[in-house]
């Protein structure tokens, strides 16, 4: 979104600190930019918040006291809501891939015809990736975890013009069709947490 930038000292990356806490300097979100033909980092990203939640219910019997028998579980939705800074030449729209602002005519949610995806890594310090497990990938020198959320459409985007503000954000919300770690191999994570629950509950049924 606001790339490098070799003629001055505005836009440019710096350094993190290296905590063992997560630190969100150490977090990039990534989409195909509508004047970019591959995934870029969005930039001036104030927020990015991915959510699952899924149904579940209780199910009890009558003559069994106050006693939850088993919980029901019921399908996930995922969504996700993005916070950003607005530019000029750079909306929230543009950033996840549509040909909005200056790069094209789109102005609403009704004019996007195809969904888009955001790509999300966590750079791991490097005095703590020799001891991260299978599920992080190599980029470069770096270990980063990574979520891929496929299959988004905006469901609501927003801004706010104020007299008051010295800049401009916009939100946006969008439903995600799926979510997995790597790109290339959607089934290589599909693990339970815990085979023993697994066998306990073939045993008793």
């Amino acid at each position: 979104m606001a790339g490098n930038n070799s003629r001055g000292y505005i836009y440019n990356a710096g350094v993190s600190p290296n905590t063992r806490l997560l630190n969100p300097q150490r977090v990039r979100v990534f989409s195909v930019d509508a004047d970019a033909t591959n995934y870029q980092q969005v930039g001036v990203i104030q927020t990015w918040n991915p959510s699952d939640t899924r149904a579940i219910e209780p199910v009890r019997g009558i003559g069994f006291g106050d006693q939850i028998a088993e919980l029901a579980v019921g399908v996930t939705d995922l969504t996700a809501t993005a916070t950003i800074m607005m530019l000029y030449l750079k909306d929230i729209q543009q950033v996840f891939g549509y040909k909005a602002g200056s790069s094209g005519l789109m102005r609403s949610l009704k004019h996007h015809q195809w969904p888009f995806d955001v790509y999300e890594s966590i750079i791991i310090p490097s005095f703590l990736q020799s001891s991260a497990g299978p599920g992080v990938e190599s980029s470069g020198s770096d270990k980063v975890i990574t979520t891929w959320y496929e299959g988004c459409w905006m469901s609501d985007f927003s801004k706010t013009f104020d007299i008051g503000a010295t800049s401009v954000t916009q939100d946006m919300t969008c439903q995600i069709s799926d979510v997995y770690a790597n790109k290339n191999d959607k089934t290589s994570y599909m693990t339970d947490a815990d085979s023993s629950n697994k066998a306990s509950l073939r045993a008793s049924s």
